[in-house]
């Protein structure tokens, strides 16, 4: 077993320590009553933010998530006022580009919370112990983001759903995501491996899980592929499906799951075309996901397909999975 598969499989057990917590985290929250929220990260703890923030807007929220590169180098300090309180996500508290915001932008520390693994990174020493939040993720070995980014998620949804003043209750999480360990994926890698051209597809929560899975198939597998929300993929880029490119559809229960049950059946008729899915469908090609989550909660158990779909397509391109080439965990250098 690799060193990423050795990660992924210990999600459930993350997530079950992670929820012992939960109570602990929801009184943290409680202390503040944010109106405004900015969310800031880099790779997996950018798209906990951007799923989180999609929870958050359907709340009724205002919430926005940037990546914090961009922030660093493109926002101006002016920037800051529009939010009461800014999220700072990241796994090991060590980033180089979160050093520099609070390096660059002091007057913000006072408005900052930061949702983390490490409670003795440089970061937190700074925003100080009552604005740290841990997620409980144990120690990740491999270069791929695991247990950090789902427990970076459910944090982040236990933290907004208090502010929001609207319970979540994720209880079940760990045995979705322990089903998706062991679902049947040998036809659908099969597929994606005699292929090698691959396309997401989702909507709503989903989309942050397609862009995790793609930068997990890219650091873990070094296989690139592309994603699109379901409304973009149908402006235009459903063409690809003629070309012969293997599509993979997010179709979990929520809002938009007629519309993506309706858009699966048109395309259909195309072999490339496969769903990761927790509801019942007629398309042949499917890895089926075990149901009952609701629909903030649905998608997550998806990135345990990707990531064992990863494990395997760099077993088989000859790469080390998990294991970083050119890259590191920590970023330090921008």
């Amino acid at each position: 077993m690799s060193i990423f598969a050795q990660d992924f499989s210990e999600q459930p057990k993350a997530v079950r320590e992670l929820l012992t917590f939960a109570e602990e985290i929801k009184r943290k929250a409680a202390i503040l009553q944010p109106k405004s929220v900015l969310v800031l990260g880099m790779g997996a703890s950018y798209y906990a933010g951007l799923y989180a923030t999609v929870y958050a807007n359907t709340m009724g929220m205002n919430c926005r998530c940037e990546e914090l590169s961009e922030v660093v180098w493109y926002w101006s300090e002016n920037s800051f006022d529009l939010y009461d309180t800014i999220v700072l996500v990241s796994q090991s508290g060590e980033t180089a580009e979160l050093k520099k915001l609070v390096e660059k932008y002091p007057r913000i520390r006072k408005k900052s919370v930061l949702v983390t693994n490490n409670p003795n990174s440089s970061a937190a020493k700074v925003l100080g112990e009552d604005r740290v939040f841990l997620i409980h993720a144990g120690q990740e070995r491999a270069m791929g983001s695991t247990k950090t980014f789902v427990n970076s998620i459910v944090t982040l949804l236990l933290i907004l759903s208090q502010w929001a003043g609207k319970p979540l209750n994720p209880d079940g999480l760990d045995d979705h995501l322990e089903s998706a360990l062991a679902v049947d994926i040998h036809d659908y890698v099969e597929s994606v491996a005699a292929n090698g051209q691959l396309v997401l597809v989702g909507r709503g929560f989903s989309v942050p899980i397609l862009r995790m899975a793609q930068l997990t198939l890219a650091e873990v597998a070094r296989f690139n592929c592309s994603w699109y929300s379901g409304g973009g993929f149908r402006h235009g880029a459903m063409e690809l499906m003629v070309g012969g490119i293997v599509s993979t559809f997010i179709h979990v229960e929520g809002k938009t799951s007629q519309i993506m049950a309706r858009f699966a059946r048109e395309l259909s008729r195309f072999d490339g075309l496969w769903l990761i899915s927790n509801v019942e469908t007629i398309v042949p090609r499917c890895v089926r996901l075990k149901e009952g989550l609701t629909e903030e909660l649905a998608p997550i158990p998806a990135i345990v397909v990707f990531q064992r779909l990863a494990d395997e397509l760099a077993r088989r391109r000859g790469y080390p999975s998990g294991v970083g080439m050119i890259a590191t965990k920590v970023t330090s250098e921008e």
